[in-house]
């Protein structure tokens, strides 16, 4: 992914105007410009890295309701999709590996109610490339106590990572190879509690770091 995108409102979008307001980066060019662009205060962007790519922020175009929680959809340049359910991916489009639909068979434990000893829950995807569908993953939220023992992006610093939220969630029975632990940072972004960092990844090799961006340093 390596498509960088200038502008988004919590609006529903035109696929075309998403289109229009984007610039190109070389690919294969690591420099980050997401440090250095100018964004417009009136979108929302959502900043996506892959492993050995360089980052690149994408676009809201629409928010979805739903019982278990609104679903945003995020748009890149050459329509590659991700869309996040209270932070978690629900689907993907465009990407070197693809979850066409996510399925829940209770809501997620809630970011706000995770006991001290975490919780479980049940999730069923449709992967693509392979054709796999209903795939069913037993997960396990953690809360954890301080931060995690990961390297975290330079430009969140300690002393803002410290006040959020962290959680750690592990895959208990998925297929082989199974899926590395994901990593989840709730906090305040511009007044509302949210998922502001996370590291989740679609198959074994296969993980992204997003971000709401601009990072904001408010936070719970």
């Amino acid at each position: 992914m390596v498509i960088t995108l200038f502008g988004c409102t919590s609006k529903t979008l035109p696929l075309g105007e998403i289109l229009s307001a984007v610039a190109f980066e070389s690919l294969g060019n690591n420099s980050d410009s997401t440090l250095t662009v100018k964004l417009n205060p009136a979108y929302r962007y959502l900043r996506v890295q892959a492993k050995g790519q360089a980052p690149a922020l994408m676009v809201l175009g629409y928010v979805d309701p739903d019982p278990l929680g609104d679903i945003q959809v995020w748009y890149s340049s050459q329509h590659e999709v991700i869309k996040l359910q209270n932070g978690r991916i629900v689907s993907t489009t465009g990407l070197e590996t693809n979850w066409r639909a996510v399925r829940f068979s209770a809501a997620p434990p809630a970011w706000s109610d995770v006991p001290p000893e975490g919780g479980f829950y049940n999730r069923y995807r449709d992967e693509m490339p392979g054709h796999y569908y209903s795939l069913s993953d037993r997960l396990q939220l953690t809360p954890l106590d301080g931060l995690p023992s990961v390297q975290w992006p330079a430009f969140l610093p300690r002393e803002h990572a410290n006040a959020y939220r962290w959680f750690h969630e592990t895959t208990l029975n998925s297929r082989e190879p199974s899926l590395p632990p994901s990593l989840f940072a709730w906090g305040d972004y511009r007044g509302q509690p949210a998922v502001v960092y996370s590291q989740q990844c679609l198959s074994a090799t296969f993980c992204l770091k997003l971000q709401l961006w601009p990072a904001q340093e408010e936070s719970l």
